[in-house]
């Protein structure tokens, strides 16, 4: 009798258990993750954004957050160098809980710049790892490939007091990839060391070089040629704020060119001043009107 009631406990443990495992296994099965990189090459320091995409096939709305007892997050990111050596996370990636209806998608997009030594040249390989609440098990998505490179510097100014230690470094460097050329802004605390920001400022065409210069208050200001017959005037803070760009188009017999006042002040000069979007709307326009059937008259 007592062999017959411990034999009943333990087949209802086994079922238990079965049922939780198929139950994990089937949320799993439903459940699809994949992993995409904004793009396939950066430039030193700029922001290294991954994105996972997680679609609910359940039937039901799932709820994805940390493990409460292991106090592990329920998304985390393996990194390998091109030797094959993982990467070792530099900070902690704490992620709030996620809620994917029924049938639905959502996308998780992360700066792997903060957490990862991303930011030195050479080539990796990326993957995430999904771990689903209440045993329903991990999972890894598929792996992206992307690299890191310095550019072609053609730029750089110092700017600040020493006396405060606040010096701060411009470097304008160009990104060449089959398709285009791009033009990117580094600022560097020479204090540190440490690049304090680091961003694209647009397509550039190299057979004219970019002209650059600072003003009065320390802004650095870039000229080049964006598109043909198009300059591009960009403006910088020492705070790695990126104030905007303009465009241009020449003047009668002049080009645009970079003018400092003897206040300081930077100007355009020999340039008139270009909308892109506006032209861009203007050509839309135009062709919705060219799309129109013609009109018989009898």
């Amino acid at each position: 009798m007592v062999d017959g009631i411990f034999f009943h406990r333990r087949l209802g443990r086994l079922a238990f258990i079965l049922v939780a495992m198929l139950a994990g296994e089937s949320v799993h099965a439903q459940v699809q993750a994949t992993l995409s990189m904004s793009k396939k090459e950066y430039i030193a320091h700029e922001p290294v954004v991954a994105t996972v995409t997680l679609t609910n096939n359940a039937g039901r709305d799932l709820l994805i957050h940390a493990d409460e007892r292991t106090t592990l997050n329920w998304l985390d990111f393996e990194i390998k160098n091109s030797r094959g050596t993982s990467l070792s996370p530099l900070a902690a990636m704490n992620f709030g809980p996620v809620r994917i209806p029924a049938g639905r998608s959502i996308a998780k997009s992360v700066d792997l710049t903060g957490a990862f030594r991303v930011t030195e040249p050479g080539r990796f390989r990326c993957k995430a790892v999904v771990r689903l609440p209440e045993g329903g098990g991990n999972f890894v998505t598929n792996t992206t490939y992307f690299s890191v490179t310095l550019g072609r510097q053609v730029y750089s100014q110092r700017v600040g007091d020493p006396g405060r230690g606040d010096v701060r470094e411009y470097r304008l460097s160009i990104h060449k990839t089959p398709q285009k050329s791009s033009l990117y802004v580094h600022l560097v605390d020479i204090r540190t060391g440490r690049t304090m920001q680091a961003f694209r400022l647009g397509d550039v065409i190299t057979s004219k070089a970019p002209k650059a210069t600072v003003d009065r208050v320390n802004n650095l200001h870039v000229l080049f040629l964006a598109a043909p017959n198009i300059y591009a005037h960009g403006t910088v803070t020492p705070a790695g704020k990126h104030l905007g760009t303009k465009y241009y188009n020449p003047a009668a017999g002049r080009k645009p060119a970079l003018a400092t006042f003897q206040n300081g002040d930077v100007v355009i000069s020999g340039g008139i001043s270009y909308d892109p979007k506006a032209e861009q709307q203007n050509r839309a326009r135009l062709r919705k009107l060219s799309e129109r059937p013609r009109m018989t008259f009898r």
